[in-house]
Protein backbone atom coordinates (compact mmCIF):
# COMPACT_ATOMS: atom_id res chain seq x y z
CA UNK A 1 0.00 0.00 0.00
CA UNK A 2 1.37 3.15 -0.54
CA UNK A 3 1.28 6.56 1.41
CA UNK A 4 0.54 10.15 -0.28
CA UNK A 5 3.19 12.26 0.61
CA UNK A 6 2.15 15.78 0.79
CA UNK A 7 4.51 19.09 0.35
CA UNK A 8 3.38 22.10 2.37
CA UNK A 9 2.82 25.12 -0.06
CA UNK A 10 5.69 26.70 0.74
CA UNK A 11 8.24 24.37 -0.21
CA UNK A 12 5.90 23.36 -3.45
CA UNK A 13 6.44 27.08 -5.00
CA UNK A 14 10.21 27.57 -4.95
CA UNK A 15 10.42 24.01 -6.50
CA UNK A 16 7.95 24.31 -9.13
CA UNK A 17 10.21 28.02 -10.29
CA UNK A 18 13.16 25.62 -9.93
CA UNK A 19 11.76 23.77 -12.54
CA UNK A 20 10.93 26.34 -14.61
CA UNK A 21 12.23 26.54 -18.07
CA UNK A 22 14.35 29.99 -17.93
CA UNK A 23 12.89 31.40 -20.84
CA UNK A 24 9.81 31.13 -19.16
CA UNK A 25 10.87 33.34 -16.44
CA UNK A 26 12.00 35.90 -18.76
CA UNK A 27 11.14 39.22 -17.35
CA UNK A 28 8.20 41.17 -19.46
CA UNK A 29 9.49 45.22 -20.51
CA UNK A 30 7.22 47.69 -18.76
CA UNK A 31 5.50 50.31 -20.66
CA UNK A 32 7.47 53.11 -21.51
CA UNK A 33 7.25 56.80 -20.04
CA UNK A 34 6.52 60.16 -21.92
CA UNK A 35 10.47 60.68 -22.33
CA UNK A 36 11.20 57.24 -23.76
CA UNK A 37 8.83 57.55 -26.22
CA UNK A 38 9.91 60.87 -27.45
CA UNK A 39 13.36 59.29 -27.46
CA UNK A 40 11.99 56.64 -29.94
CA UNK A 41 12.79 53.25 -30.35
CA UNK A 42 10.28 50.43 -30.03
CA UNK A 43 10.43 47.20 -27.31
CA UNK A 44 11.09 44.20 -28.97
CA UNK A 45 7.77 41.61 -28.87
CA UNK A 46 8.69 38.63 -30.28
CA UNK A 47 5.98 37.58 -32.75
CA UNK A 48 4.17 40.38 -32.74
CA UNK A 49 4.12 43.01 -35.93
CA UNK A 50 4.09 46.48 -36.13
CA UNK A 51 1.42 48.65 -36.43
CA UNK A 52 0.92 49.42 -40.29
CA UNK A 53 1.81 52.97 -41.03
CA UNK A 54 -1.03 55.40 -41.75
CA UNK A 55 -3.94 52.71 -40.08
CA UNK A 56 -3.95 54.93 -36.75
CA UNK A 57 -2.55 54.33 -33.73
CA UNK A 58 -4.50 52.55 -31.11
CA UNK A 59 -1.43 51.06 -29.93
CA UNK A 60 -0.08 54.03 -28.75
CA UNK A 61 -2.14 54.80 -25.86
CA UNK A 62 -0.44 55.15 -22.78
CA UNK A 63 -0.73 52.51 -19.88
CA UNK A 64 -2.70 54.52 -16.73
CA UNK A 65 0.20 53.10 -14.53
CA UNK A 66 2.89 54.94 -15.99
CA UNK A 67 1.38 58.54 -15.97
CA UNK A 68 3.73 61.45 -15.34
CA UNK A 69 2.68 65.15 -15.30
CA UNK A 70 1.41 67.56 -17.85
CA UNK A 71 4.74 69.51 -18.05
CA UNK A 72 7.14 66.25 -18.48
CA UNK A 73 4.95 64.89 -21.14
CA UNK A 74 4.22 68.43 -23.02
CA UNK A 75 7.94 68.88 -22.96
CA UNK A 76 8.29 65.62 -24.71
CA UNK A 77 5.76 65.96 -27.24
CA UNK A 78 7.45 69.40 -28.31
CA UNK A 79 10.87 67.26 -28.22
CA UNK A 80 9.89 65.00 -30.70
CA UNK A 81 8.07 67.98 -32.93
CA UNK A 82 10.69 70.05 -32.78
CA UNK A 83 12.84 67.26 -34.06
CA UNK A 84 10.79 66.89 -36.55
CA UNK A 85 10.74 70.60 -37.63
CA UNK A 86 14.72 70.19 -37.80
CA UNK A 87 14.59 67.40 -39.98
CA UNK A 88 11.87 69.70 -42.62
CA UNK A 89 15.12 71.87 -42.16
CA UNK A 90 17.55 69.53 -43.51
CA UNK A 91 15.73 68.21 -45.60
CA UNK A 92 15.94 64.32 -44.10
CA UNK A 93 12.19 63.51 -45.11
CA UNK A 94 13.11 60.23 -44.78
CA UNK A 95 13.32 60.30 -40.21
CA UNK A 96 9.77 62.58 -40.10
CA UNK A 97 7.91 59.24 -40.22
CA UNK A 98 8.86 57.18 -37.09
CA UNK A 99 8.81 60.47 -35.08
CA UNK A 100 5.26 60.97 -36.42
CA UNK A 101 4.56 58.17 -34.98
CA UNK A 102 5.28 59.22 -31.77
CA UNK A 103 2.94 62.10 -31.32
CA UNK A 104 -0.24 60.65 -30.73
CA UNK A 105 1.53 58.21 -27.97
CA UNK A 106 2.55 61.21 -26.33
CA UNK A 107 -0.35 63.53 -26.64
CA UNK A 108 -2.58 60.56 -25.18
CA UNK A 109 0.00 60.65 -22.35
CA UNK A 110 -0.18 64.26 -21.97
CA UNK A 111 -4.36 64.01 -21.82
CA UNK A 112 -3.70 60.80 -19.35
CA UNK A 113 -1.60 63.39 -17.26
CA UNK A 114 -4.71 66.09 -17.22
CA UNK A 115 -6.85 64.80 -14.80
CA UNK A 116 -6.46 68.34 -12.57
CA UNK A 117 -7.91 69.92 -15.83
CA UNK A 118 -11.25 71.88 -15.38
CA UNK A 119 -13.93 69.14 -17.48
CA UNK A 120 -14.69 71.64 -20.07
CA UNK A 121 -10.80 71.68 -20.81
CA UNK A 122 -9.90 68.81 -20.43
CA UNK A 123 -12.70 67.87 -23.17
CA UNK A 124 -10.87 70.32 -25.75
CA UNK A 125 -7.73 68.33 -24.97
CA UNK A 126 -9.33 65.25 -25.22
CA UNK A 127 -11.03 66.57 -29.03
CA UNK A 128 -7.46 67.62 -30.18
CA UNK A 129 -5.92 64.44 -29.40
CA UNK A 130 -8.18 62.59 -31.07
CA UNK A 131 -7.51 64.31 -33.84
CA UNK A 132 -3.96 63.85 -33.78
CA UNK A 133 -4.01 60.01 -35.78
CA UNK A 134 -4.75 62.07 -38.53
CA UNK A 135 -2.92 64.58 -38.39
CA UNK A 136 0.39 62.41 -38.22
CA UNK A 137 -0.74 60.26 -41.09
CA UNK A 138 -0.58 63.57 -42.78
CA UNK A 139 2.81 64.76 -42.32
CA UNK A 140 4.64 61.34 -42.35
CA UNK A 141 2.83 60.87 -45.64
CA UNK A 142 3.62 64.24 -47.44
CA UNK A 143 7.52 63.49 -45.93
CA UNK A 144 7.30 59.62 -47.42
CA UNK A 145 6.32 61.17 -50.49
CA UNK A 146 9.38 63.33 -50.77
CA UNK A 147 7.46 66.95 -50.71
CA UNK A 148 8.94 68.97 -48.39
CA UNK A 149 6.31 71.93 -49.37
CA UNK A 150 3.40 69.57 -48.38
CA UNK A 151 5.31 68.29 -45.31
CA UNK A 152 6.20 71.82 -43.80
CA UNK A 153 2.18 72.39 -44.58
CA UNK A 154 1.43 69.78 -42.57
CA UNK A 155 3.42 70.59 -39.82
CA UNK A 156 1.92 73.89 -39.66
CA UNK A 157 -1.75 71.98 -38.88
CA UNK A 158 0.06 70.10 -36.32
CA UNK A 159 1.50 73.25 -34.84
CA UNK A 160 -2.01 74.66 -34.65
CA UNK A 161 -3.54 71.63 -33.21
CA UNK A 162 -0.69 71.91 -30.87
CA UNK A 163 -1.72 75.61 -29.81
CA UNK A 164 -5.09 74.57 -28.95
CA UNK A 165 -4.18 72.40 -26.68
CA UNK A 166 -1.85 74.60 -24.88
CA UNK A 167 -4.41 77.14 -24.79
CA UNK A 168 -5.93 75.19 -22.70
CA UNK A 169 -3.64 74.88 -19.38
CA UNK A 170 -3.21 77.40 -17.27
CA UNK A 171 -0.21 79.58 -17.25
CA UNK A 172 3.25 77.73 -16.19
CA UNK A 173 1.21 74.30 -15.48
CA UNK A 174 3.07 73.14 -19.34
CA UNK A 175 6.83 74.27 -17.97
CA UNK A 176 9.36 72.92 -15.86
CA UNK A 177 9.51 69.72 -17.90
CA UNK A 178 12.72 68.49 -18.88
CA UNK A 179 13.67 69.81 -22.26
CA UNK A 180 10.65 72.07 -22.20
CA UNK A 181 10.33 74.98 -24.62
CA UNK A 182 7.07 76.26 -22.63
CA UNK A 183 5.20 76.06 -26.47
CA UNK A 184 7.14 77.72 -28.33
CA UNK A 185 7.37 77.28 -32.20
CA UNK A 186 10.23 76.10 -33.70
CA UNK A 187 9.54 76.98 -37.32
CA UNK A 188 11.32 75.48 -40.14
CA UNK A 189 13.59 78.47 -40.97
CA UNK A 190 13.68 77.54 -45.14
CA UNK A 191 9.53 78.53 -45.25
CA UNK A 192 9.17 81.00 -42.14
CA UNK A 193 5.48 82.60 -41.72
CA UNK A 194 5.26 86.26 -42.50
CA UNK A 195 6.73 87.99 -39.17
CA UNK A 196 8.61 84.90 -37.77
CA UNK A 197 7.31 82.17 -35.17
CA UNK A 198 5.35 84.56 -33.35
CA UNK A 199 2.26 86.29 -34.36
CA UNK A 200 3.08 90.19 -34.89
CA UNK A 201 1.11 93.26 -34.90
CA UNK A 202 1.90 95.94 -36.92
CA UNK A 203 1.34 99.49 -35.24
CA UNK A 204 -0.91 100.92 -37.82
CA UNK A 205 -2.24 99.06 -41.41
CA UNK A 206 -1.79 101.19 -43.88
CA UNK A 207 -5.62 101.08 -45.10
CA UNK A 208 -6.68 102.12 -41.59
CA UNK A 209 -8.33 105.91 -41.60
CA UNK A 210 -9.61 108.46 -38.64
CA UNK A 211 -13.21 108.60 -40.36
CA UNK A 212 -16.67 108.12 -39.71
CA UNK A 213 -17.43 104.66 -41.28
CA UNK A 214 -20.29 104.31 -43.79
CA UNK A 215 -20.94 100.63 -43.16
CA UNK A 216 -20.14 97.87 -40.37
CA UNK A 217 -18.91 94.60 -41.29
CA UNK A 218 -18.66 91.67 -38.44
CA UNK A 219 -16.07 88.66 -39.21
CA UNK A 220 -15.99 86.05 -36.33
CA UNK A 221 -12.95 83.49 -35.86
CA UNK A 222 -13.34 79.78 -34.07
CA UNK A 223 -10.89 77.06 -34.37
CA UNK A 224 -9.89 77.29 -37.36
CA UNK A 225 -12.53 79.45 -39.25
CA UNK A 226 -13.36 82.87 -40.56
CA UNK A 227 -17.32 83.08 -40.88
CA UNK A 228 -17.90 84.41 -43.13
CA UNK A 229 -15.16 83.26 -45.69
CA UNK A 230 -15.74 85.90 -48.50
CA UNK A 231 -16.72 89.90 -47.20
CA UNK A 232 -17.29 92.59 -49.26
CA UNK A 233 -16.55 96.46 -49.60
CA UNK A 234 -16.57 99.29 -51.74
CA UNK A 235 -13.27 101.12 -52.98
CA UNK A 236 -13.02 104.49 -51.40
CA UNK A 237 -15.07 103.46 -48.60
CA UNK A 238 -14.60 103.89 -45.24
CA UNK A 239 -15.87 100.43 -43.71
CA UNK A 240 -15.65 99.46 -40.36
CA UNK A 241 -14.27 95.54 -39.16
CA UNK A 242 -15.27 94.43 -36.10
CA UNK A 243 -12.72 91.09 -35.71
CA UNK A 244 -14.65 89.00 -32.83
CA UNK A 245 -12.24 85.74 -31.81
CA UNK A 246 -15.53 83.15 -30.52
CA UNK A 247 -12.51 80.78 -30.31
CA UNK A 248 -10.13 79.06 -27.51
CA UNK A 249 -6.78 80.81 -28.45
CA UNK A 250 -5.89 84.04 -30.35
CA UNK A 251 -6.50 85.08 -33.71
CA UNK A 252 -5.88 87.62 -36.24
CA UNK A 253 -7.42 89.07 -39.90
CA UNK A 254 -4.73 90.72 -42.21
CA UNK A 255 -4.88 91.27 -45.23
CA UNK A 256 -2.00 91.85 -47.47
CA UNK A 257 -1.36 94.92 -50.21
CA UNK A 258 -0.26 93.96 -53.39
CA UNK A 259 3.41 94.14 -53.23
CA UNK A 260 2.77 91.26 -50.29
CA UNK A 261 5.30 93.36 -47.48
CA UNK A 262 2.71 95.95 -46.42
CA UNK A 263 -0.49 95.14 -44.16
CA UNK A 264 -3.68 97.07 -45.64
CA UNK A 265 -5.48 95.46 -42.77
CA UNK A 266 -4.68 93.89 -39.30
CA UNK A 267 -7.28 92.81 -36.59
CA UNK A 268 -5.84 90.47 -33.24
CA UNK A 269 -8.16 89.68 -30.43
CA UNK A 270 -7.12 87.14 -27.69
CA UNK A 271 -10.02 84.61 -26.99
CA UNK A 272 -12.90 85.81 -26.51
CA UNK A 273 -12.63 89.02 -27.46
CA UNK A 274 -12.86 91.89 -30.44
CA UNK A 275 -10.97 94.11 -32.17
CA UNK A 276 -12.33 96.21 -34.86
CA UNK A 277 -10.83 99.19 -37.25
CA UNK A 278 -12.11 101.34 -39.59
CA UNK A 279 -10.28 101.05 -43.57
CA UNK A 280 -10.61 102.33 -46.74
CA UNK A 281 -9.37 100.64 -49.47
CA UNK A 282 -9.01 102.48 -52.56
CA UNK A 283 -8.22 99.74 -55.19
CA UNK A 284 -10.79 97.61 -56.23
CA UNK A 285 -9.90 93.62 -56.76
CA UNK A 286 -10.22 90.44 -54.60
CA UNK A 287 -7.59 89.77 -52.01
CA UNK A 288 -6.73 87.32 -49.53
CA UNK A 289 -8.03 87.39 -45.91
CA UNK A 290 -6.11 85.14 -43.28
CA UNK A 291 -4.71 84.36 -40.23
CA UNK A 292 -1.20 84.92 -39.40
CA UNK A 293 -0.65 83.13 -35.99
CA UNK A 294 1.77 79.97 -36.85
CA UNK A 295 -0.17 77.27 -38.52
CA UNK A 296 -3.85 79.03 -38.16
CA UNK A 297 -3.93 79.48 -41.98
CA UNK A 298 -2.37 76.06 -43.15
CA UNK A 299 -5.23 75.01 -40.61
CA UNK A 300 -7.72 76.74 -42.91
CA UNK A 301 -8.49 80.49 -41.52
CA UNK A 302 -8.52 81.86 -45.00
CA UNK A 303 -11.08 84.08 -46.92
CA UNK A 304 -11.66 86.75 -49.47
CA UNK A 305 -11.66 90.37 -49.34
CA UNK A 306 -13.68 91.74 -52.79
CA UNK A 307 -13.32 95.40 -52.88
CA UNK A 308 -16.08 96.32 -55.37
CA UNK A 309 -15.18 99.37 -57.87
CA UNK A 310 -17.41 102.72 -56.53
Amino acid sequence: MHRRCELPLALLVPLLLLATPACARAEVPGPRSAPELAAGGEPEHPGHEHAIPGKGHESGAPDPAQRVGPAAAWAALWQVRDSIAADVDEGRLSEVHPKAERLTPLASALLESSHDLAPERRARVESAVKQMPKAADLLHEAADAGNGEATRRELKRLDGLLELIRAQYPEGALSGGAGSHHGELREPQSDALEGGARHLHASRSLAQVDLPAAVTLRVRATEFELVPRVIELRAGEATRIEFENDGLIEHALVVKAPDGAAEWIHLHAVAKATDAGTFRLEQAGRYRLFCTVPGHTEAGMVGELVVRGS
